[in-house]
């Protein structure tokens, strides 16, 4: 999707195929192997997917990535209130935004990638 600006369903449909197709590409890049791909997902391919991904790079989308995320709230995981406290200090409010953003999409997606069938089967044979 190229748009900037787009509707909740878009947004969750978004998230489904940003998901599918990043198992694919780990799958694919590491032999059909399921073990080797999550680790590669996890370790270097969400991050780089997120953090490329347009709504994320351009302010503009961030407000509503955090809008229609289920998981808005995923940044505060990782930054405590004096971390936010000195974000908004130096950078503003407008510097939380990409930050949130890239949170709760990094979560929407790992979220999605449980939901997929594929994943969860080899998942479960893993645990």
């Amino acid at each position: 999707m190229s748009n900037l600006d787009f509707t909740e369903s878009q947004y969750h449909q978004e998230i489904k195929d940003l998901a599918s197709d990043l198992y694919e590409d780990a799958i694919a890049e590491n032999d059909y192997d399921h073990d080797q791909a999550e680790d590669a997902i996890f370790a270097y391919m969400l991050h780089q997917l997120v953090d490329g991904h347009q709504w994320i790079i351009y302010t503009y989308s961030n407000d509503l990535v955090a809008r229609f995320s289920d998981n808005a709230e995923a940044y505060r995981d990782c930054y405590d209130n004096e971390s936010i406290g000195q974000i908004v200090t130096d950078k503003g409010l407008e510097g939380m935004k990409p930050i949130i953003a890239y949170f709760a999409m990094y979560q929407d997606i790992t979220d999605a990638l449980y939901e997929l069938d594929a994943f969860c089967a080899n998942h479960l044979r893993r645990v």
